[in-house]
């Protein structure tokens, strides 16, 4: 797997974590716990179009 693509995925699951954990406690880590969920998503949305545009740019040569 890509490193950029596998750092994306290693990212969004940390964010995710972090969200997860201040929503259980209750408390706002750094930002709010919203915005930990929305850069997870962000950072997978990254690391499959990545993906993709890649598998597609190997296909054309």
């Amino acid at each position: 797997m890509n490193r950029i693509v596998l750092l994306g995925v290693i990212v969004a699951v940390l964010s995710l974590i972090i969200g997860l954990i201040g929503k259980i406690i209750g408390q706002h880590i750094i930002f709010a716990n919203a915005t930990w969920h929305n850069f997870a998503q962000t950072c997978l949305l990254f690391a499959i179009a990545y993906g993709i545009g890649k598998l597609a740019g190997e296909k054309e040569k």
